[in-house]
């Protein structure tokens, strides 16, 4: 496994994380909902990329 399919690893379960982590926080009541937006994108963000680098090139 190289470098860059452990980085997209990494990248993969910090946006997975991020979005239950938001979505728990969110049930929960301990995030308003002005801050949920923002989380969701940015985990959406991180797992786009991450599942872009662990895809190998042709």
């Amino acid at each position: 496994m190289n470098t860059r399919a452990k980085i997209g690893e990494v990248l993969l379960i910090l946006g997975l994380g991020l979005f239950v982590g938001g979505a728990v926080g969110y049930v929960t009541g301990q995030l308003p909902a002005e801050q949920i937006s923002g989380i969701g994108a940015l985990a959406l963000m991180f797992v786009v990329v991450g599942a872009d680098m662990k895809k190998p090139k042709q």
